[in-house]
């Protein structure tokens, strides 16, 4: 009995999608992630949900933190409980 088995690779080097994880350079795996972190966000949204995230230039110490909605960022600070606290809009 013979099989055909197709595969979906690039011949190409300069497909991400065939390079490890572990081998991409920040840009690269910025690249490709981006296609899902972008699903990621608008599904949150649609569900009335927020991104968090830490931003150097905003957060003015590691207990602060940026809330982001489709409309607008807060910045929150964190308690020791783990508990956000409205700081102001962005």
């Amino acid at each position: 009995m013979n099989t055909l088995q197709r595969t979906m690779r690039s011949t190409t080097n300069d497909d991400l999608r065939s390079k490890p994880v572990a081998k991409l350079s920040g840009e690269e795996l910025a690249a490709r992630l981006n296609g899902t972190a972008i699903s990621v966000i608008k599904d949150a949204w649609s569900k009335g949900d927020y991104i968090t995230y830490f931003d150097e230039h905003l957060c003015p110490d590691e207990r602060h933190m940026i809330h982001e909605f489709p409309d607008r960022k807060e910045l929150v600070v964190i308690d020791k409980e783990g508990k956000s606290h409205f700081v102001k809009i962005l």
